[in-house]
């Protein structure tokens, strides 16, 4: 990514910004969930670019272990309480620019030595496998793990 969309931590002050972002991509976010994710309670929001972000990365952190994940993969002293990517975007003009891949790699930067899960769709499924995700069905979805490096 050139150096004039640098990847930040979002705070309460680019609520609309993000909001904008995701709405504009169609995803379901919860609004409640959003706040704290900016307020930085049990997760943060990362986002590329500044006034405004061109991209965001929605955080969870979870409480409790997944049952999917073996915690010996973990490594030594690993915690399998994995770091959940609620939402991603990029605004369409800007993709193909690896934003997205910038962004999914400086969220498993923060998760570390945690692992980063996402749910998500088939059609997605290529972005995920390039962002180096193990990726298994889940229901209807698919499921993807990133192992710290």
């Amino acid at each position: 990514m050139a150096p004039d969309r640098p990847i930040r931590r979002a705070d309460p002050d680019d609520h609309a910004a993000v909001a904008r972002l995701f709405d504009t991509a169609l995803l379901d976010t919860d609004s409640d969930r959003l706040c704290r994710q900016l307020a930085g309670e049990n997760g943060a929001v990362l986002v590329a670019g500044s006034e405004p972000p061109v991209g965001a990365v929605a955080l969870d952190d979870a409480t409790e272990p997944v049952d999917a994940i073996d915690t010996a993969d973990a490594g030594d002293g690993g915690d399998a309480r994995p770091v959940r990517i609620t939402a991603i975007a990029v605004q369409r003009r800007h993709r193909d620019r690896d934003i997205g891949r910038r962004l999914v790699a400086a969220a498993a930067e923060r998760a570390a030595p945690r692992p980063l899960t996402a749910a998500f769709d088939e059609r997605v499924r290529p972005f995920y496998r390039a962002c180096d995700f193990d990726i298994d069905p889940c229901d209807e979805r698919l499921w993807g793990i990133r192992w710290p490096v």
